[in-house]
C-alpha cells in the first residue's frame, strides 16, 4: 500500500500517501495501522519522521493515537469540529476585509434561507423559536449568546439537509463569532441581529422563500455595516491591517 517516502519533507509524503489510501478506500475509519516499527520500514523512513506524520494526521482529524496496551494509530472519521476549526484558522490567516467576507456570505445565505423556506417542518419552527426565546431573555439581562447565534444561522442551514451546507455555514458562523469577540461591537448591534433574526424567522414560518432570501440578505449586509463601525477604520480588515499581523507575535 506504501512506497518508500521521497520527498523533501519525508513526514509531508508520509501524510499524503495516508491521505490517498483512506480517499481510495483502501483505509477506512476505524482501521489500525501496522505497529511504528513495520510502518517505518514500509516507509524507508526513522520513527521519528513517522511521529512527525502522525502528529501532522492528528491534526488534520484523520488519526488518533491510542496508548496501552490495545492502543496505536487508528484511523478515524474527520468531524465537522475539526474541519470547521481548519477553515476558520485559514479565514484568520487570509485576514480578508469586511466587504469580501460579506460578499461570500451573501452568495450563501440568502440562498440557503430560501431553501429553507421550501423545506422547513413545524419542528423546525419550534426549534427556531425556542432559540429566538432564548436569546431575548439574554438581552434582557444585558448578554449576548453567540452561542445561540450560531445555532440561528446552523439550524437553518440544516433545514437544507445538505451537510456540505451545513458546513459551509457553520464555519463562516464560527470565524464571524471570532471576529465578534475580537472587536466587541455593542449591545445596541446585538439586538439588531436578534430582530434581524425574527424578520428571517417570520419569513420562514409562512413559507416565503423570497422573503426569506431578501431579509437573510439584509441581515448580512446589516452586520457588515455594524462591524465597519468597530475594526480597523483604514483598512476595514477583519483582525487588523495586514502589516499588523505580519509584526505581531506568534
Amino acid at each position: 500500500m506504501f512506497k518508500t517516502a521521497k520527498f523533501s519533507r519525508i513526514s509531508e509524503n508520509i501524510v499524503q500517501q495516508i491521505r490517498q489510501a483512506i480517499l481510495k478506500g483502501e483505509l477506512r475509519p476505524g482501521d489500525r495501522l501496522p505497529s511504528e516499527k513495520n510502518l517505518a520500514e514500509n516507509f524507508g523512513v526513522s520513527k521519528a519522521s513517522l511521529r512527525e506524520a502522525f502528529r501532522a494526521l492528528e491534526a488534520l482529524g484523520l488519526l488518533e493515537v491510542r496508548q496501552g496496551v490495545s492502543g496505536g494509530a487508528f484511523i478515524q472519521k474527520v468531524n465537522l469540529e475539526t474541519t470547521r476549526d481548519s477553515i476558520t484558522n485559514y479565514i484568520f490567516f487570509q485576514n480578508p476585509s469586511i466587504r469580501e467576507f460579506t460578499e461570500l456570505r451573501s452568495i450563501f445565505e440568502p440562498r440557503i434561507a430560501e431553501m429553507a423556506a421550501r423545506r422547513i417542518t413545524d419542528e423546525d419552527l419550534i426549534e427556531l423559536e425556542a432559540n429566538l426565546a432564548q436569546t431575548k431573555k439574554e438581552l434582557d439581562a444585558g448578554r449576548f449568546s453567540y452561542e445561540l447565534d450560531i445555532s440561528f444561522h446552523g439550524k437553518i442551514a440544516s433545514v437544507a439537509r445538505n451537510s456540505l451546507i451545513c458546513l459551509i455555514v457553520d464555519s463562516m458562523q464560527n470565524a464571524l463569532v471570532n471576529i465578534k469577540q475580537l472587536i466587541e461591537p455593542d449591545l445596541n448591534f446585538s439586538k439588531q441581529v436578534y430582530l434581524a433574526h425574527k424578520r428571517v424567522f417570520n419569513s420562514l414560518r409562512k413559507r416565503d422563500p423570497e422573503k426569506a432570501a431578501a431579509e437573510m440578505l439584509k441581515h448580512v449586509q446589516d452586520v457588515e455595516k455594524g462591524l465597519v463601525k468597530f475594526c480597523d477604520v483604514e483598512s476595514h480588515h477583519l483582525f487588523g491591517t495586514p502589516k499588523e499581523l505580519e509584526n505581531s507575535d506568534p
